[in-house]
């Protein structure tokens, strides 16, 4: 039987590639021949209101390249060797990733369009997000089904990330999204706001499942030999962490006696880069002491791994990103809401505190049988 899965493999991307990687490996344990399917990317429905030109991202790049040259914005100068090596290390990953992580997905340079299918399988990750003005994404309505040759279609813990019923409305896309959906033949989201707007649409036995990268234990992939120890990973994209958050995971650190290691982007207030790879970030989680965040996958990651963590959420308009719709409800999902992080005076406090890991795992099989039976209950009636 072959199984197509249409999500965002492409992105580099940690958290993308993780889910791609588990769903493929839960698809093809089921009996399924797996391959990867690409959408064509169409023009976004949003644009940044002030398009940015290049003269002036390039005049900003270079006053924040000067600013961490001459210690105007942070607590510790950096040198222009540990500039250069930060952005040799982030090319090099990209370069890595696409050589190395895509292949394992079955992702080749050739484009894989409409392929003739029993089965294709939408999600995860934010393929319902249509409101972004991302030109790498757009609005595609082959992210809802359209135009596949596959003869079942589903979605699987798809987001519709940020974007609202509002949103949809005021571009004229809610109906016509409507329509895609009701003619696949399972849905199923990822959150909340996602399930809520399909709900709205009439659309009936709509499941909410976990990220996929909780239905894979990873065991082989993570065999590496971490050459750190005492420390605390920062997982957020890169300028991300500002310098009052900075200061307040310093001084705990300090406090603590544990290195801070930045593994998905760096930081002008945090020194320590290293550029992983997607298995290599995994085996960095398990291993560390403390994980403060800002992304869903840092989170997913934290909880599957049994961390102590906070989670810092990050609000988001139409055509901004934000993280708050998916993020508060990942942690109402596993009643971890006490790990956001409002107040950083409260980052140590949240931090030494226990979690009830066992309730939470408890959850996550519950989570994870309900899931795979979605899953099965398709590929065995594609059979």
């Amino acid at each position: 039987m072959k199984v197509g899965i249409m999500s965002m493999q492409r992105i580099i991307n940690y958290g993308s590639f993780l889910q791609s990687y588990s769903l493929k490996k839960n698809l093809e344990m089921m009996g399924a021949s797996v391959e990867m399917v690409d959408y064509h990317v169409e023009k976004p429905l949003v644009f940044h209101p002030k398009p940015i030109k290049k003269s002036a991202l390039k005049k900003n790049k270079s006053r924040i390249e000067q600013a961490l040259r001459n210690r105007l914005l942070f607590p510790h100068r950096l040198s222009n060797e540990v500039i250069d090596k930060n952005k040799e290390l982030e090319k090099n990953i990209h370069s890595t990733y696409k050589k190395e992580m895509l292949p394992l997905l079955g992702v080749t340079e050739e484009k894989n369009y409409n392929p003739e299918l029993d089965l294709l399988v939408i999600g995860s990750d934010e393929v319902f997000n249509c409101l972004q003005p991302n030109s790498a994404v757009g609005y595609s309505k082959e992210l809802f089904g359209y135009n596949s040759k596959a003869k079942k279609i589903i979605s699987y813990a798809a987001s519709f990330g940020n974007t609202m019923k509002e949103g949809l409305e005021k571009y004229g896309i809610f109906n016509e999204i409507s329509d895609m959906l009701h003619k696949l033949d399972g849905v199923s989201v990822r959150d909340k706001n996602s399930l809520s707007l399909v709900e709205n649409m009439g659309c009936q036995d709509v499941q909410k499942n976990v990220d996929p990268v909780f239905l894979y234990d990873y065991e082989d992939e993570t065999k590496i030999d971490v050459p750190e120890s005492g420390y605390i990973v920062v997982y957020s994209y890169s300028f991300r962490i500002d310098q009052k958050e900075s200061a307040a995971i310093l001084r705990f650190a300090k406090k603590h006696n544990k290195k801070v290691i930045c593994v998905e982007g760096y930081h002008p207030y945090l020194e320590n880069y290293v550029a992983l790879n997607p298995f290599e970030v995994l085996a960095y989680f398990k291993n560390a002491d403390y994980i403060v965040t800002d992304t869903f996958h840092g989170t997913v990651f934290s909880i599957k791994y049994n961390k102590p963590f906070v989670s810092i959420v990050r609000g988001g308009t139409e055509g901004s990103y934000g993280n708050s719709e998916k993020l508060t409800d990942l942690l109402d999902t596993f009643s971890l809401k006490d790990r956001e992080l409002k107040n950083l005076d409260e980052l140590e406090e949240k931090l030494l505190t226990t979690i009830d890991y066992k309730t939470v795992n408890e959850k996550i099989a519950d989570e994870k049988r309900k899931s795979l039976e979605y899953l099965k209950h398709f590929v065995c009636e594609s059979n």
